[in-house]
């Protein structure tokens, strides 16, 4: 056999054995289909795996899509799932799960203390440990103090052309913008991200400012290329931990929607699982107390929903911030048709 063929061998029988550990869970273990970065979710699971003995898979999406393919895949598997848990960085793709009947109830003891905001009431989801949606900009070109403190401020003048953000079909962004116009009003809503394109648009025909992704955005305002961009606070704290120049303002909304938008995990049981003791066991050890503080020790910062959660010093606290109110049944039930048409207005291919 020659070297080329050999070569050709192994690449099949690599990518088998790959598509056969994607659809193949173990029998006495647990796989949790996830879109938490893995330098969080690998170490959480490594945990689980030393106090119960039971193994576990992760499943992952790619940076920009985050969720789209596992909820792809969890809808083309509905009734023969491979995995046991879906666990989320943030709430849009577990609200699309639950509606589908994807997501099964139950009710974590661990989760007595959570407060009902971050909890379903027929217990499909639960959240922990939130982020929050942020405008980062460049310390070098914006003072702090100067810094747009509500997303409307972005439509001063004094802002054209100087802020990016991701695309909203994907991930935060996706919750975030569908938060704001159903919060405003559909009609006032979009009228409100019109406006926004327009500024962002205007004098900067070369540069889209919709970029791929909120690490993107990060990248690009840390190198200088817009002033201005909304991310999330992860990919803030990331940037400044390598010395990059950039700060953070925990940017309100409207006037008609005050408060900064959080993006907690969610944690749910997929309906139909193979394993849904250990689905439950995994669900249980992730939403300890224990968890939250750990998210808020690391370097994402991320802020526990329960008050009692020790907290480090200088880290973000839910007491010090005022929350917006997202409605998730209405969240749930327009995220896919608003989205489309957030993305196409966004983009300009509508007017």
């Amino acid at each position: 056999m020659s070297a080329k063929m050999v070569v050709l061998v192994l690449v099949v029988l690599i990518a088998a054995a790959v598509a056969l550990a994607w659809v193949s869970p173990p029998k006495h273990g647990v796989v949790v289909y996830t879109s938490v970065d893995s330098e969080f979710a690998k170490p959480l699971a490594e945990r689980f795996e030393r106090a119960t003995g039971i193994p576990v898979v992760l499943r992952t999406d790619s940076e920009i899509s985050k969720t789209t393919g596992m909820l792809g895949r969890l809808r083309e598997l509905k009734d023969r799932p491979d995995g046991d848990v879906f666990w989320n960085s943030e709430l849009s793709a577990t609200l699309l799960l639950a509606r589908d009947g994807l997501l099964t109830p139950y009710v974590s003891p661990a989760a007595a203390a959570i407060p009902a905001d971050f909890k379903d009431a027929q217990g499909l989801w639960t959240g922990f440990g939130c982020r929050a949606r942020v405008l980062v900009f460049n310390t070098e070109r914006v003072k702090k103090e100067d810094a747009p403190k509500r997303l409307e401020d972005l439509t001063d003048p004094k802002w054209r052309g100087r802020f990016c953000m991701a695309r909203p079909m994907f991930g935060t962004t996706r919750s975030h913008l569908v938060s704001l116009v159903l919060a405003m009003g559909e009609e006032q809503g979009l009228a409100f991200l019109r406006k926004l394109r327009e500024n962002a648009t205007a004098g900067a025909p070369a540069r889209p400012w919709i970029v791929d992704g909120n690490s993107a955005v990060r990248e690009r305002v840390a190198e200088g290329v817009f002033d201005l961009g909304l991310t999330d606070t992860d990919d803030v704290y990331v940037a400044q931990d390598r010395n990059r120049p950039v700060d953070l303002v925990m940017i309100g909304q409207t006037e008609t929607w005050p408060g900064v938008y959080l993006i907690p995990n969610t944690v749910g049981l997929i309906a139909k699982g193979p394993n849904p003791e250990a689905g439950k066991k995994f669900i249980d050890f992730l939403l300890r107390p224990e968890t939250e503080a750990w998210l808020a020790e690391q370097g994402a910062r991320q802020i526990p929903v329960r008050a009692e959660v020790p907290v480090p010093a200088g880290r973000p606290k839910l007491a010090d911030l005022t929350a917006a109110k997202v409605d998730a049944a209405k969240l749930q039930a327009e995220i896919e048709r608003l989205s489309e048409t957030i993305d196409k207005l966004v983009r300009g291919e509508i007017k």
